[in-house]
């Protein structure tokens, strides 16, 4: 996984551990990494994949904003300090190629049609809390009222439609987003307990915020300690500019409802460059004991990474995931104070309890008014999609390395006021 980092024996983990660093593969995942093994690696190099991109398009202009030096970090970093698996190497260049082709793509498009960027993004409700926080089910909650906007996962991944998709009949996109999830559950069906991605629900927004490398997705998926280091310290106010302008081009190409329902634990980092993006959003922000949150966050985090490499390192895990979330809180709890947008909080444990309650708290704050049908729909919607449906995610602190105590206590500036 990481070059300079050795990984545990086996008879340093846990069983949990174990099988996310020394996985056994299905006999279908075993012909996945079999084939890929069988192309030669494509290369990251950013110069080769900035000229395929040019060439593949015919188009040349990239836009404002970081490019060159985060896309040269980044290929160097995954180059050097980090062992991808053949399919890990093909994945991450076909994300980099995608990327720089869609950014030349969003270019031309808005050169011919300025007047997408004038679309109003309209007091857009964006959920900020910790990972693992309840998050995910209260943006797909939020987006189950008809007045809300919200991008399927099949968009987040392709914001453009494929240039010579027919007219008729499905977008060949869904098709493409689904074979992705297909092959993460095939690596890794356990990641499904901890978080199900399903092709027509949102995601997060971190795929959309990948073109102005404002995106953490990087730093989940692929470790690189170089370009996460450049990420940190950047400004990533033009990135999530760039957000806004992607919003925009979806509501232009699929006209529909303009009230957004967004979310990203890694805004608590930046935001205020997400407040200046979005400056009339009400913002949500979950809480929940991060001690929970870490655990149950490394272990979910290394299990997908099989999909990158041969072995995941879950004690690298559990403290790189201190560190992120430590440092997301820690810069929300600076900023926050700053905002001029208001600020919903919601205990985990209270959305548990009461999830109607919650959404309805919600909408008091923002001014909006719930309609009988989208309650309806939103506790239909509770009802199919029950705590644990495809099975109880288990997670312990000593499967990642981390020290129970000493965790609670390295968070308790958080903790004694949220929890």
């Amino acid at each position: 996984m990481l070059r300079d980092l050795p990984l545990p024996p086996p008879e340093a983990l846990t069983a949990r551990a174990r099988s996310n660093a020394y996985p056994e593969f299905s006999k279908a995942a075993q012909r996945l990494l079999e084939d890929a093994t069988q192309h030669p690696r494509p290369p990251l190099d950013a110069e080769r994949l900035v000229a395929t991109a040019r060439g593949q398009t015919g188009l040349s202009e990239f836009g404002d904003g970081p490019l060159e030096e985060p896309l040269a970090i980044l290929c160097r970093s995954l180059n050097d300090e980090v062992e991808l698996h053949a399919l890990g190497a093909q994945y991450a260049h076909r994300q980099l190629l995608g990327l720089l082709t869609t950014r030349l793509r969003l270019m031309d498009l808005w050169r011919k049609h300025p007047e997408i960027l004038e679309i109003p993004i309209e007091r857009p409700i964006i959920v900020i809390g910790l990972p693992r926080s309840g998050t995910t089910i209260l943006h797909k909650l939020l987006g189950h009222d008809p007045i809300r906007r919200k991008s399927p996962f099949w968009e987040q991944v392709m914001p453009l439609p494929i240039a010579a998709a027919p007219e008729s009949g499905p977008d060949p996109r869904i098709a493409i987003a689904q074979a992705s999830i297909d092959t993460l559950y095939t690596l890794a069906p356990e990641f499904r307990l901890a978080h199900e991605i399903t092709v027509d629900e949102p995601d997060e927004d971190i795929i959309q915020l990948t073109y102005g490398f404002a995106s953490k997705q990087f730093e989940w998926s692929y470790v690189v300690p170089s370009f996460v280091r450049w990420y940190r310290e950047a400004d990533h106010t033009i990135g999530y500019q760039w957000f806004r302008r992607i919003l925009q081009t979806s509501q232009w190409l699929r006209p529909g409802p303009t009230r957004w329902v967004l979310k990203a634990p890694q805004h608590l980092e930046h935001l205020e460059a997400l407040t200046a993006a979005f400056p009339d959003a009400v913002l949500v922000q979950t809480h929940r004991d991060p001690t929970d949150a870490i655990i149950s966050l490394a272990n979910m985090t290394c299990c997908g990474q099989r999909r990158y490499f041969d072995h995941p390192n879950p004690h690298f895990a559990g403290r790189n995931m201190a560190d992120i979330i430590e440092r997301m809180l820690s810069r929300a709890e600076e900023t926050r104070p700053r905002l001029n947008q208001p600020v919903i909080d919601v205990a985990f444990d209270d959305f548990r309890r009461d999830q109607m309650g919650c959404v309805k708290q919600i909408y008091d704050v923002a001014g909006d008014t719930l309609s009988q049908g989208a309650e309806r729909r939103m506790s239909t919607w509770i009802a199919e999609n029950q705590l644990n449906k495809h099975g109880k995610h288990e997670y312990a602190a000593e499967d990642v390395g981390l020290d129970l105590d000493a965790l609670r206590r390295r968070f308790d500036f958080y903790r004694h006021r949220y929890t």
